[in-house]
């Protein structure tokens, strides 16, 4: 009998042990819970192709060899692409207060991020006027400082929409639940490479497609103006020259 079929027999016994709701996690669970219940989600899927991202980071990546810099992660690309398409749909980066929509004027983009502890949610501040390279540079230090504990209330405070990303985890497709008191969060699974229909000719290609699902809370944002966000970030993640127009 083989190693694998004895471990199959003999299941692995575990005591029980309780590990109480608290600190983090229980922020966490509390502000999940209120959001839940209280935003209507809706939520909206695409299929994308990254292509051309893939190329576009490949040379930047060449760049930033060169320059003994740090790898640009696809993350870093969608931050990048997500608060041009916000500038471009403001009710996507908006807030509910009362009976009032307000409108912000940063686009401010928090990164969930997992941790021991569970999950905190650095924040790029003003993600619509900085480069790809300084969006890159602070990104791996907030992330680096949330591993150690040693991130600022200011640094975790103010996001005005979310990116939840868990590709490197191998997720296909998620339903992530809205960070209060922002209107959306995007979910992002990993890159599959598949066959996929790429002209009005039924010409067949391998190419890497990446899913995305918006979750956004109905009373700000309708459906029609989730699809039109979930338009432009598509296109420009296809064409990402797009941007230098």
């Amino acid at each position: 009998m083989s190693k694998l079929s004895g471990r199959l027999q003999q299941p692995r016994r575990c005591k029980q042990r309780t590990v109480p709701l608290a600190g983090i996690r229980k922020t966490i669970a509390e502000r999940m819970q209120t959001s839940f219940q209280e935003a209507p989600h809706i939520a909206l899927t695409v299929e994308v192709d990254v292509t051309q991202l893939e190329r576009a980071r490949q040379r930047m990546n060449e760049v930033a060899a060169q320059r003994s810099e740090q790898r640009v992660s696809v993350t870093v690309l969608l931050i990048k692409i997500a608060s041009w398409a916000l500038s471009q749909n403001p009710y996507l980066n908006a807030t509910l207060v009362d009976d009032e929509i307000h409108l912000l004027p940063e686009i401010n983009i928090g990164v969930a991020t997992a941790i021991d502890a569970g999950l905190i949610v650095p924040v790029i501040r003003s993600a619509s006027t900085k480069s790809i390279r300084e969006i890159n540079f602070e990104l791996k230090d907030l992330s680096q400082r949330a591993t150690q504990g040693a991130l600022t209330i200011q640094e975790v405070k103010g996001g005005t929409f979310t990116i939840s990303n868990l590709g490197m985890y191998g997720i296909y497709q998620f339903r992530a639940i809205i960070n209060p008191p922002e209107s959306a969060i995007l979910a992002v699974g990993n890159v599959v490479r598949k066959p996929v229909v790429i002209n009005e000719q039924d010409e067949i290609a391998v190419r890497p497609m990446m899913m995305m699902t918006l979750s956004a809370d109905h009373r700000v944002i309708d459906g029609v103006t989730a699809a039109n966000f979930l338009a432009d970030l598509v296109q420009a993640i296809e064409t990402p020259d797009l941007l230098l127009y």
